[in-house]
């Protein structure tokens, strides 16, 4: 009888962890399986489909116990690239937060919230704005004051004040300064590396350069684990200390660029106490999500009132999101089917073995 009931629980346990098992393969691997890839994909979400404008309602709750956070990267009034959000939308985009109930909140509020569960106030946001654009300081900081609304900004800090770093321009550190003394929070999206780089001779492969191990031209071969940790860590920590000196800041907040990380960077993060992460993945975040989602709200297709149908049903059409199973996870979950597999096949021979005998 003992064995019986015994088998019986090991093979719910086999169904059981077999499900897992498979759900971690799927969730991994969907995206070479173009049926499946599908039902993991949230484009349909990003462009707004099945959302209708909505009238404005002061008094809504719209979600509690969660925060949305935004996502800006460059303002302009005329905007000429497709990244570019117009001066006119978020100002837009602002009001009708405002109009509608929502709470704008600080990062140290969000950080609380995400480490401690310490409470948020109803239909919470975070602003947050990546790579310390000049447009920043000139377009969105008086918008920010005028609304009355914190926002937080990731800077690529060796870019700041330096005039061999190309692209488009970007704040300096004395604006940073007086932003800082006003209330804008400023934390770390690298010291240097915001690109892309080589992973193999062939330079048919590449990964964002906190991600994961680069091709080393000069030594013609790819890094090696302890090679790629040591360079993250020095870029992380240079980018850290330097923050530190110029604003006082004691928080270790990382937003990844473009969005790109891997289990050894989370790692790594940890062991530099950088506690609360963000990518460019859309979700809505929950108390204990240290790596947090965010949701693109710039650009020049940005329409603010769809935007806010969404942000009124992000609970609903976001609160499923996830990230997708690490190669840890699948190796966790494998040798536990693995191990439960064995002890059901020891089990059902012992069974089978006592049926015989009777």
């Amino acid at each position: 009888m003992y064995l019986n009931i015994k088998f019986i629980l090991l093979s719910l346990l086999l169904v059981i962890s077999t499900t897992v098992f498979s759900y971690f393969v799927v969730q991994r691997y969907h995206s070479k399986i173009p049926i499946i890839n599908q039902m993991f994909t949230d484009s349909a979400i990003s462009a707004y489909d099945g959302l209708k404008p909505e009238s404005n309602n002061p008094n809504g709750n719209y979600y509690k116990d969660r925060v949305l956070v935004l996502m800006y990267h460059d303002l302009s009034p005329e905007p000429k690239d497709p990244g570019t959000l117009s001066v006119a939308n978020f100002e837009k985009q602002l009001e009708l937060m405002r109009d509608n109930n929502f709470h704008w909140i600080s990062m140290s509020q969000y950080t609380d919230f995400i480490l401690h569960s310490s409470p948020v106030p109803d239909n919470a946001v975070l602003l947050t704005f990546d790579d310390g654009y000049e447009s920043f300081y000139k377009y969105a900081y008086p918008l920010l004051q005028k609304y009355q609304a914190p926002a937080s900004s990731f800077l690529i800090v060796n870019a700041i004040d330096n005039k061999e770093y190309t692209g488009i321009p970007k704040v300096t550190w004395e604006q940073v300064q007086q932003m800082h003394r006003n209330g804008i929070e400023f934390f770390n999206h690298s010291y240097d590396s915001h690109k892309y780089a080589k992973t193999n001779s062939r330079s048919t492969r590449e990964t964002a350069m906190l991600a994961g191990r680069i091709y080393l031209k000069d030594k013609q071969r790819k890094e090696t684990e302890e090679e790629y940790k040591l360079r993250v860590t020095n870029d992380l920590k240079q980018a850290n200390d330097i923050l530190q000196q110029k604003l006082g800041i004691q928080k270790n907040v990382l937003a990844f660029p473009f969005g790109g990380f891997s289990e050894s960077l989370l790692d790594i993060c940890d062991q530099l106490g950088i506690d609360v992460t963000f990518t460019v993945k859309m979700g809505i975040n929950k108390p204990g999500q240290t790596n947090g989602f965010r949701m693109n709200t710039g650009g020049m297709a940005n329409d603010p009132v769809l935007q806010l149908s969404l942000m009124k049903h992000a609970e609903k059409r976001l609160g499923s999101i996830q990230f997708e199973a690490g190669s840890r996870t699948l190796i966790k979950s494998l040798l536990v089917l693995v191990v439960v597999a064995a002890l059901w096949l020891w089990s059902g021979s012992k069974l089978l073995a006592g049926r015989k005998r009777n």
